[in-house]
């Protein structure tokens, strides 16, 4: 059961976050103003938006982990080598501890609002992204 609810619990958390970042790419959503949002998912005082290609490309990269996800698990026909999409899957939970862990560092010099929301859902979101990554990695490797 763990081999088919952890992959299709990580590609769609990984996909409706994708997802959000193209609608952030043009749009400050569910946050009612620039500012506000800045300060709670950028953690700056700027009010400067991202810049809409680097949303879309962290969107994409999100959206592609998903499908990946999807392929290791077995639920989509794989594209390349077995090895490549392992080495993939792996670098992810990397990716997602990092940002993860390191996301706590990031509190230091961050707004109020981004600590908060980075303390309580965007750092354990990450950790547990990586764990849920790894389940799937380890259970292809072990079929």
């Amino acid at each position: 059961m763990i081999r088919t609810l952890a992959p299709g619990l990580l590609s769609f958390v990984v996909i409706a976050i994708g997802l959000l970042h193209f609608v952030w790419a043009f749009s400050p959503w569910p946050w009612s103003d620039r500012e506000t949002f800045v300060r709670t998912v950028g953690g700056t005082d700027d009010g400067r938006m991202p810049r809409a290609v680097d949303s879309m490309l962290v969107g994409g990269a999100l959206i592609g982990a998903g499908a990946l996800t999807l392929m290791v698990g077995g639920a989509l026909p794989g594209v390349g080598p077995q090895w490549l999409q392992l080495t993939g899957m792996f670098g992810f939970a990397l990716v997602m501890f990092v940002r993860g862990a390191g996301g706590y560092l990031m509190n230091s010099r961050a707004t109020p609002e981004f600590r908060r929301w980075n303390s309580v859902l965007y750092s354990p979101l990450c950790l547990l992204l990586c764990l849920l990554a790894l389940i799937v990695a380890v259970a292809a490797v072990r079929r």
